[in-house]
């Protein structure tokens, strides 16, 4: 062994400033784009609300640089005062600054600041993640899954689900035993109680939960609540013929019951409220998405600074330096936003050109799409597709629907054409239901049943399917 010096030519990608704020701001959801826009306007002065949206002072970001021509106008606003004093004490605005700029990240901690536990809370999980978390574990089939999220999605706050079987299916355009089929399962979760339609049905399921079938409590739940609320006991006494205090003590068995199983995990204050960030409307015949802009503040350079900039001449270095460092962070965070915006968009587009069987006919006509085919049409990465996608949701003829939801797997038919997975076993599914009990279709059989029309499949992938959709083999459904 021996010291010595060499040389080593090496590649590595690291990423810019400019890159980290860029994958930053495409990841925020609305919500969160909203509070760092805040955020932004509390820490660069440089930066302002647009409340006007066109006004005599206002210059596109790129000509702010620009020298003014000869004979132009200054701001009406500095006219009056001398170049030295544009009226801001720029010292205390660069000490401001240091002081509250955003960092790349916004988990530093100062050490001088006071530990607290109180920063240390863990965030409480909320009924929508507690009920995700549980549906991991359950055996459903894919088109099951989607519908279980959906159906996730619109209990509210108490734990109740106020929209109706056949409403979900007719929006959805799917059987109203399998939208029944999935709200029961979601009904065995825990809190107990969760996804009843009405106070009636939460109280039952708990009822049984605790062993309750067939008995007093049933009975006086289902026919009795409103004289239980107008303490009209005597009523109960007659109808039922148990003893008063048989039904005290009934009563008592109910009042113990949580009519709000959803209210211990996330109070109003908590709820997380869901903003889309994009609308799909159908207009004549064709499907339009359009950004919601509503909630997001317009933001543009502040003019005291435009003219600032005119003349770094007549200003101490410092203050120049600082007033082009807070342009260049203004600058790059106005484009960036500008760019998330472009991106959503013709991602969306994108998905909503594939997708568009299933705004018309329903869940099952999702077709096959992955991150690779919509970053190929949008002209983009697809990891860009990926943070474009994750968290943002979109308002459309059927409901509000995560982006993501509209991916899923393929296979392949005979003219070439892929099909959703998911559409596929739900077709296994309707051909199985359909056949002679005393004769089951063996894999095969469903094979070639498929085949004519037009789905490609193999017999192993046909099991696989079936094993998924939780169906038993072909010996162990024939009945005699």
């Amino acid at each position: 062994m021996r010291l010595g010096l060499s040389q080593k030519l090496t590649q590595t990608l690291k990423m810019t400033p400019e890159m980290q704020l860029a994958i930053k701001i495409l990841q925020l959801n609305s919500t969160e784009l909203k509070s760092q826009i805040q955020e932004v306007l509390e820490s660069n002065p440089v930066v302002e609300l647009d409340e006007s949206a066109e006004t005599p002072n206002e210059l596109p970001l790129e000509k702010l640089e620009e020298q003014p021509s000869e004979g132009s106008i200054a701001s009406v606003e500095f006219q009056e005062e001398s170049r030295n004093d544009y009226g801001v004490d720029w010292q205390k605005y660069i000490e401001d600054a240091e002081n509250t700029e955003i960092k790349a990240s916004s988990n530093s901690y100062s050490n001088d600041e006071e530990t607290s536990f109180e920063n240390f809370v863990s965030k409480k999980t909320t009924l929508r993640e507690h009920l995700t978390h549980q549906l991991s574990e359950v055996e459903l089939d894919p088109t099951e899954q989607k519908i279980a999220e959906y159906l996730i999605g619109l209990i509210d706050s108490n734990g109740y689900l106020r929209t109706s079987d056949e409403q979900i299916a007719e929006s959805l355009k799917i059987d109203v035993s399998i939208i029944t089929k999935v709200r029961k399962i979601i009904q065995t979760m825990e809190p107990v109680g969760v996804g009843a339609y009405d106070l009636k049905e939460c109280l039952l399921i708990q009822a049984l939960d605790e062993g309750y079938a067939d008995d007093a409590v049933i009975k006086i739940i289902s026919n009795h609540l409103e004289d239980i609320a107008q303490n009209k006991l005597s009523n109960i006494v007659k109808a039922t013929g148990y003893s008063l205090e048989e039904v005290k003590d009934v009563i008592d068995t109910i009042k113990s019951f949580e009519p709000r199983p959803g209210a211990s995990f996330a109070s109003s204050e908590e709820q997380i409220f869901v903003s889309p960030e994009v609308f799909i409307e159908k207009v004549d015949d064709e499907y339009v998405v359009t950004v919601n802009e509503s909630d997001i503040p317009q933001l543009r350079i502040n003019p005291a600074y435009k003219d600032a900039l005119k003349n770094l001449d007549k200003t101490e270095k410092e203050t120049g330096d600082f007033i082009k460092s807070r342009l260049e962070s203004a600058r790059s965070f106005l484009k960036y936003v500008d760019k998330r915006k472009e991106t959503i968009l013709n991602v969306t587009k994108a998905i909503c050109e594939v997708q568009r069987d299933f705004f018309d006919f329903g869940i099952l006509h999702l077709k096959p799409l992955t991150l690779q085919d919509v970053a190929s049409m949008a002209g983009v990465h697809e990891s860009t597709v990926s943070r474009a996608t994750n968290g943002k949701y979109a308002q459309t003829p059927r409901g509000l629907f995560e982006l993501k939801f509209f991916f899923s797997g393929a296979a392949r038919t005979q003219s070439g054409d892929d099909v959703s997975t998911m559409a596929v076993k739900q077709r296994i599914n309707d051909i199985v239901k359909s056949e002679d009990p005393s004769k089951p279709l063996s894999d095969s059989a469903i094979v070639d049943i498929l085949a004519k029309e037009g789905i490609e499949l193999a017999r192993r992938t046909v099991a696989k399917y079936r094993i998924e959709l939780n169906i038993p083999s072909s010996s162990a459904r024939r009945r005699k």
